[in-house]
């Protein structure tokens, strides 16, 4: 499944620059690089806290993923603009960064820790899924970054939840200058259209902070028809996945499955009184009809094509399923998910699930010290441009929908409209342990609540003392 499902960022990642390859681990380099103190962030002219190596002495970077294309676009000035640049750097502190496709989702947890404990990893930074983060970090296999002189994270361009999410014991180990908009809600014009619903109020409702649960469920009355009056559901108003669908409705209601204490441990928070809220009002949805039942026999994805072909005139999910609509008729919209109108701590919210970058800890520190300068680097702001031009730019062919980017995008791209999730934390924890029951209505949410608890709660205390005996070390 997540082999496929980032596919299309394939497409937008279009700032790498296909240079060269990989550095055998343990090695010290040579070219004899002289560090400099210095108060100014190369290449910007920014005062700042870096120590910035004057020649890294020609170290090739290899920064590996599982979906990067190997073409380089430069369609664009914003594009053109960057490879310029970087390639700039290069020169003058002479070293060269590869961004590659260097193996699969499937493969990549097995590849870096296999090649980390060997001492021979195939890249000098790796790019790791959430969920592929834990295991390595515990078994000591992620560099500290929080060591490493010449990066400073207190810098805006730096992902604030990834630093808190990879932030242990006063260590760092991962990374990330990038920031993915996540879930929210598409929807169908001409369904809107047809069902008397404007297909801006949406947007219009979202500006002005009224869209609500209330008001998602007077289009889903709409929204569900039987059409021919056989007393059968012709069009539903919804198809989602359980998944994408049950942790927005949570999120949306302040609220979640796991989460910190004061104290940075890790706790289990499906007892809240908000998440139960949440939880009952998301299947309430499913018990009026309003959310497609999973046709007997089909795959799990099957909600892509039940959007994609009307069946359904709105769907739950994540930015990266426009790949799925590419030939869908009918033109679509996307904002946030509502949120409830009766908390007054709730409000729209997204659930980021952005990549970690990380660097194995088998490399020496003379030689992460170059890495990470060209990392960081390779990561500047692009001089002349505005910094929201960077994340925006590969969403311009994505969305035809001008409101969809300027407006829920941007939203989405606020830190304040972002609810984190611990749940990759915890070793052998998923949504779907929840999810999947309580949306097939084969358990009722607070019967789930009940039997996931002390499961949960033992993973959980486990995965603490794990952490405790890390950060001790």
């Amino acid at each position: 499944m997540k082999a496929n499902m980032k596919k299309w960022i394939a497409m937008s990642l279009v700032l790498v620059l296909a240079l060269a390859s990989v550095t055998a681990c343990g090695k010290k380099d040579e070219g004899g690089s002289t560090a400099t103190d210095s108060n100014t962030n190369a290449g910007t002219g920014e005062s700042g806290n870096k120590k910035v190596l004057d020649d890294l002495g020609g170290i090739e970077v290899t920064v590996g993923d599982w979906y990067t294309s190997e073409d380089v676009d430069t369609s664009t000035d914003y594009l053109k603009a960057t490879e310029k640049f970087r390639k700039e750097n290069e020169s003058k502190y002479n070293y060269k960064l590869t961004r590659a496709n260097k193996y699969s989702y499937a493969d990549m947890q097995e590849l870096y820790v296999n090649g980390t404990m060997s001492n021979s990893p195939a890249c000098d930074i790796f790019v790791l899924y959430q969920e592929k983060v834990s295991q390595p970090m515990m078994k000591g296999l992620m560099y500290n970054l929080a060591t490493v002189d010449t990066l400073d994270f207190t810098e805006s361009k730096w992902n604030t939840l990834v630093n808190d999410l990879m932030s242990v014991g006063g260590g760092q180990y991962g990374m990330s200058a990038e920031s993915e908009p996540r879930g929210g809600l598409f929807f169908n014009k001409r369904l809107f259209e047809e069902a008397g619903i404007d297909p801006d109020e949406p947007y219009d409702l979202q500006k002005s902070g009224k869209w609500t649960w209330s008001k998602l469920e007077e289009y889903c009355k709409k929204l569900t028809k039987d059409t021919d009056n056989d007393g059968k559901t012709d069009q539903y108003a919804m198809a989602s996945f359980s998944k994408y669908y049950l942790p927005m409705c949570a999120a949306t209601n302040n609220a979640g499955f796991i989460g910190k204490d004061k104290d940075g441990k890790y706790v289990n928070t499906m007892g809240t009184d908000e998440f139960l809220y949440a939880m009952n009002w998301g299947v309430s949805l499913i018990e009026d009809g309003y959310i497609m039942p999973k046709p007997d026999g089909a795959a799990w994805d099957w909600y892509k094509a039940a959007f994609r072909d009307a069946e359904v005139a709105m769907q739950t999910a994540e930015v990266y399923e426009i790949s799925s609509f590419k030939d869908m008729d009918d033109e679509w919209g996307f904002v946030m998910f509502p949120y409830n109108e009766k908390n007054p701590d709730a409000g729209m919210k997204t659930i980021p699930n952005d990549n970690i970058f990380v660097v194995p800890s088998c490399f020496d520190a003379e030689k992460v010290e170059k890495i990470c300068q060209a990392f960081d680097l390779y990561t500047e702001p692009t001089p002349g441009f505005e910094e929201e031009d960077a994340w925006k730019e590969p969403y311009y062919n994505q969305f035809k929908d001008p409101r969809a980017l300027e407006e829920t995008l941007t939203m989405m791209h606020d830190v304040n409209n972002q609810s984190i999730s611990y749940q990759p934390m915890i070793s052998d924890i998923d949504y779907g342990d929840f999810c999947y029951g309580v949306y097939a209505r084969a358990t009722t949410p607070k019967k789930k609540i009940e039997e996931l608890s002390s499961k949960w709660d033992a993973k959980i205390a486990d995965m603490n003392k794990k952490y405790a005996s890390f950060t001790s070390k």
